[in-house]
């Protein structure tokens, strides 16, 4: 699992994830995603476009880290994540916690709204 963070305009941070969300790929990522993402407290986005697999581990990181934005006011967003990917996404019905977007730029929308 890799992991590139960026800015984007409008205090947003930005998190492309690349390979597979299992238990080693979470483990993997899980502290300096944590760091990246809930200690900076501001919004953030998540590309998964590049994820190829996602396992109950990976969700959970994604689940503590919105709700310890959200905990700091902040929102995590989802987006760009390949068919076998959104599927195990919405059969968890993670969509009930964090929103999921087909774009980046509707990301950000998101955000805004």
């Amino acid at each position: 699992m890799d992991m590139q963070v960026s800015e984007l305009g409008g205090n947003v941070t930005c998190v492309r994830l690349t390979g597979r969300l299992d238990a080693p790929g979470a483990d993997t990522i899980d502290t300096r995603f944590t760091v990246a993402v809930v200690a900076q407290g501001r919004n953030a986005v998540i590309d998964l476009s590049g994820v190829t697999f996602v396992a109950s581990m990976g969700i959970r990181l994604l689940i503590a880290s919105a709700r310890g934005l959200r905990q700091k006011g902040a929102t995590l967003v989802l987006f760009g994540a390949q068919e076998l990917v959104y599927t195990a996404l919405d059969q968890a019905a993670l969509d009930q916690i964090i929103p999921i977007v087909a774009t980046e730029q509707q990301a950000i929308e998101r955000l805004a709204a």
